[in-house]
C-alpha cells in the first residue's frame, strides 16, 4: 500500500454533503498540492484526515498500521492520539498568546510526556520523588527538542518573545515548530500564508520548501499558484467535494484535462 491511503471519505454536515467519497494516496517524502475554489471542499478534507471533524464513511490508512475506520466508534482519548499522526498548521496560527515561541513549541510536549509517564507508571504519585524526576527529565528533552526545531526554522533569536512580539510570518513558523514537535507521519497545511502579506508569504514558504528537501511527507491546501507548481509532486483539484482532477504541476498547468480546473487556473 501507499505511505497515507485514503478511501471512500465522506463527509456531510447537516442534509449538506461536503465530500462525495474521496480516493486519494500518497508516497513517504511525497509534497501534494490542493487547489481549487472557496467551498469545494479542500478544508474540510484536512479537517478529516486530522480528526478534527469525524469523517461519516471512509478509512484512512498509514503504512505502519494505523487505521481509521468511519464505521467504528472511538474515545475522545483515541481521538487525540490519532490526531498525532496528522500535524496540522492552520491559516491563523493558533498559538497561546500567554506563552512565548518556546513555551508554544513544548508545552504540548510536556503533556504528552505527562500522559505516558503516568501510563508507564500508573502507580507513581505525582508528588512522589519518581514522578518529579521523571517530569523533571523529560521538560529538559522537550525543551532541547522545541529549542532546535525553532532553530531549524530560523527563530533561535525570538525564543523567549510572545507571539504579539512576533510578525506573522514569525508567528506562522512557530507553528509549523509546534506541527513538527510530535514528528507527525504527514504534515499538513491549510493556507498557510492566507493572513500573511507577500514579504511574510516568502518567509513561510521558504521553510516549507526546506521541509521538502529533508524528506518530509506534506499535504498543503493553498492558493499561490507558484509555490504548488514549483515544489509540489502532485497537484489536486478540488472542486464540489471531489478531486475533480489531479497530476503533474506541468500538466495541471499547462494543460488541464477538466473545464472545471481551466476555468480555476484562468481566474488565478
Amino acid at each position: 500500500m501507499a505511505y497515507l491511503e485514503i478511501k471512500n471519505l465522506k463527509k456531510s454536515f447537516g442534509d449538506t454533503q461536503v465530500l462525495h467519497g474521496i480516493d486519494f494516496s500518497m508516497e513517504k517524502g511525497e509534497v501534494v498540492a490542493v487547489i481549487g475554489a472557496s467551498g469545494g471542499g479542500k478544508t474540510t478534507f484536512l479537517r478529516c484526515i486530522n480528526f478534527l471533524e469525524m469523517a461519516n464513511e471512509g478509512t484512512i490508512e498509514i503504512e505502519d498500521g494505523f487505521k481509521f475506520d468511519a464505521k467504528n466508534t472511538y474515545k475522545p482519548k483515541d481521538i487525540r492520539s490519532m490526531r498525532l499522526k496528522m500535524g496540522l498548521v492552520f491559516q491563523s496560527f493558533n498559538l497561546f498568546p500567554q506563552y512565548t515561541a518556546l513555551q508554544n513549541v513544548y508545552i504540548p510536549l510536556q503533556l504528552r510526556s505527562k500522559e505516558g509517564i503516568k501510563a508507564q507508571y500508573p502507580f507513581f504519585s505525582r508528588l512522589g520523588k519518581k514522578y518529579r524526576e521523571e517530569v523533571k527529565k523529560a521538560l529538559t528533552e522537550n525543551k532541547k527538542r522545541a529549542e532546535d526545531l525553532l532553530a531549524d526554522v530560523g527563530l533561535s533569536d525570538k525564543m523567549g518573545n510572545y507571539p504579539c512580539q512576533l510578525s506573522g510570518g514569525q508567528q506562522q513558523r512557530v507553528a509549523i515548530a509546534r506541527a513538527l514537535a510530535q514528528n507527525p507521519a504527514v504534515l499538513c497545511f491549510d493556507e498557510p500564508t492566507s493572513a500573511l502579506d507577500p514579504e511574510l508569504t516568502g518567509e513561510v514558504l521558504r521553510v516549507i520548501s526546506e521541509l521538502k528537501e529533508q524528506g518530509r511527507t506534506m499535504l498543503v491546501v493553498t492558493h499561490e499558484m507558484e509555490f504548488a507548481r514549483k515544489v509540489s509532486d502532485r497537484v489536486l483539484f478540488f472542486a464540489d467535494g471531489v478531486i475533480e482532477e489531479e497530476g503533474a504541476p506541468e500538466q495541471i498547468f499547462t494543460s488541464p484535462k477538466s473545464p472545471k480546473t481551466a476555468a480555476f487556473l484562468k481566474l488565478n
